[in-house]
């Protein structure tokens, strides 16, 4: 037998621990907060800019551009 639980009721009973834990004022100044900050995406979408072209890749991202052109003394080393 499989316990299927709704996911409101799941969410409801974690928020009520939550709020157990810190007080209904602590958890509403601090999601307060959080939303007013808004900054979770812009911060995101400056780390995937920053990443190299080869983890852009695994992640499914576009490369940025070409690569600078190797010099000819480090072509050889390899």
């Amino acid at each position: 037998m499989t316990r299927n639980d709704p996911v409101s009721t799941l969410s409801l009973s974690l928020l009520d621990a939550i709020v157990a834990r810190h007080g209904l004022r602590r958890v509403f100044l601090a999601l307060l907060a959080a939303a007013l900050r808004g900054e979770g995406a812009r911060r995101t979408k400056a780390r995937l800019d920053m990443l190299d072209d080869h983890l852009r890749r695994d992640v499914g991202l576009p490369p940025r551009g070409a690569s600078p052109p190797m010099p000819d003394w480090q072509r050889h080393m390899w």
